[in-house]
């Protein structure tokens, strides 16, 4: 339907009154500060609500950012933990290994008339009594049956095994082993033959004591060489307990080995040692069928 001329007019007359409402809202908003107030007021809450709007959105994606960096930031800090973990752990090792490898140095500087060979434990608790372990030298080092095996805390065994490049050692708590054992308190001096018992406590017993053998808990046994196969004066253990024998004609004492065979890593053989049993053997006779004379 055409526009009707009133209609025209009346159009015509509301674009002229915007137009120079516009007009004088543009001026009196840059001459006027008080109507730059009122309007910035009046429009103020429409720009929070589309400035909200952007900042939350805005805020969302930096919740995500920040959360994800948080993540890679924790993953960061737990790997450089585990790290340091492993590192004390090996700096931990590393004493023990240093202060292990000291005393074996200072032994060997007491004992400079002994030609020593440095192995290391590389199995432990073969055999049926649990009374063996394997060292990583043998033939080609030097390495013969029956040399004494030794560490800084005292006697761990002899050998009992050659092989290329390794050994069986045959460990003093064996009830195999008889080793000549002596008082090393100085108005006592009594002797008599140690051997392993078998159990899970590695206990030694001394034997063939006098039944008047000055022999106290507290005491410190070492060997006499009298079996011929260890060097006198190698700490065997401590006494911990004295009983007379059965038929109450000897004294029985029961010792706690110096060796701690549960934490065993490290020993030394003496190839040098040439003592009783070495010369029997020579003569053509066997040591350990010598009367009164201790075995291995």
């Amino acid at each position: 339907m055409p526009m009707r001329k009133e209609q025209k007019v009346r159009l015509g007359v509301l674009l002229v009154v915007l137009l120079l409402a516009g007009s004088l809202l543009w001026d009196a908003f840059h001459r006027f500060p008080a109507v730059n107030t009122v309007l910035s007021t009046l429009t103020r809450p429409i720009s929070f609500v589309v400035g909200g709007i952007g900042s939350g959105v805005k805020g969302s994606g930096n919740y995500f950012a920040s959360k994800s960096s948080l993540e890679k930031e924790n993953a960061a800090l737990k790997k450089e933990n585990e790290e340091l973990r492993q590192s004390n752990v090996e700096l931990l090792g590393m004493k023990a290994e240093n202060e292990r490898l000291g005393k074996l140095l200072k032994f060997s500087n007491l004992h400079p008339q002994w030609k020593m060979v440095s192995a290391q434990v590389i199995s432990r608790d073969l055999g049926d009594f649990k009374d063996v372990i394997l060292i990583d030298k043998g033939q080609g080092d030097g390495l013969q049956v029956n040399m004494p095996v030794v560490n800084a805390s005292g006697l761990i065994g002899i050998v009992d095994g050659v092989y290329p490049h390794m050994a069986k050692v045959l460990l003093i708590s064996s009830p195999r082993s008889r080793i000549g054992g002596l008082n090393l308190r100085g108005d006592s001096r009594a002797a008599g033959i140690v051997n392993g018992v078998a159990g899970p406590d590695l206990l030694l017993e001394m034997r063939n004591l006098s039944r008047n053998a000055d022999i106290l808990p507290g005491d410190t046994i070492v060997t006499s060489g009298y079996s011929g196969y260890h060097p006198e004066g190698l700490v065997i253990g401590t006494v911990e307990d004295v009983q007379m024998d059965t038929g109450g004609l000897t004294k029985m004492a029961t010792i706690a080995p110096s060796v701690d065979y549960g934490h065993l890593e490290e020993a030394r053989v003496i190839t040098n040692f040439q003592g009783f049993a070495d010369f029997l053997r020579k003569e053509g006779k066997d040591p350990d069928a010598q009367p009164g004379k201790g075995g291995k």
